[in-house]
């Protein structure tokens, strides 16, 4: 089930980024951050509209998380740290757990996703 919520993920077209800044990817009622170094991710929920927004991503170790913000636009974010692995991928999303998402985002560094 692991393998197929990853290829679902990996499945959605694929856009390259690449910044010194980080990644980043903003819809109005949604945001989410990647740090330079691909361990740290931030999602916030940007609308009072009583839905929530999530970011899906996948790391290094072929590993898919979710991180949800539900706070609508109130202070703060929701967040998640990688220790051992790097983020390769992401997409934001509306609601908490169903919605539709983004576009994935592909993370890399010198064009590889090592």
């Amino acid at each position: 089930m692991a393998a197929t919520a990853l290829t679902a993920l990996l499945a959605a077209s694929p856009a390259a980024a690449s910044s010194s800044d980080g990644w980043q990817d903003d819809a109005g009622w949604g945001s989410v951050t990647v740090s330079p170094d691909r361990k740290h991710i931030t999602v916030c929920d940007l609308s009072r509209d009583g839905r929530a927004v999530r970011v899906e991503y996948a790391t290094t170790y072929l590993q898919k998380w979710t991180v949800v913000d539900s706070d609508g636009a109130r202070w703060g974010c929701g967040t998640d740290t990688t220790h051992l692995s790097r983020i390769t991928v992401f997409k934001l999303c509306e609601g908490r757990a169903f919605g539709s998402c983004r576009p994935s985002i592909w993370v890399s560094r010198a064009g590889f996703l090592g």
